[in-house]
């Protein structure tokens, strides 16, 4: 009998160029997008600064870089070696590498 994480869930990916990578770069796109929330309103704030001036924002986003990697090596250094964060029956972890939740 498998148990509920091994179910095969649908997933259905519409490509009109190259099917054969369809799912390989929704992946890839979805690890931006999650990225992309972190900084935005997942953890970082972004926005929040509203900053207009572009070298500023250059410097901040280059420290936000900097940061949001950090960060998420250490999520992936604590799910490795600390404590693994279980998955959902989708196949996703429960919890975010990045943002500490509870």
């Amino acid at each position: 009998m498998k148990s509920k994480l091994e179910k095969p869930e649908l997933q259905i990916i519409i490509s009109f160029s190259q099917p054969e990578k369809a799912v390989e770069r929704y992946k890839e796109r979805w690890q931006i997008e999650t990225a992309f929330r972190a900084l935005k309103s997942s953890g970082f704030n972004i926005e929040d600064t509203h900053l207009s001036d572009a070298g500023r924002i250059e410097k901040l986003f280059s420290l936000f870089m900097v940061a949001f990697t950090g960060a998420y090596l250490v999520g992936i250094y604590l799910h490795q070696n600390v404590k693994q964060i279980k998955g959902k029956k989708h196949g996703n972890m429960a919890k975010s590498l990045f943002r500490d939740e509870k």
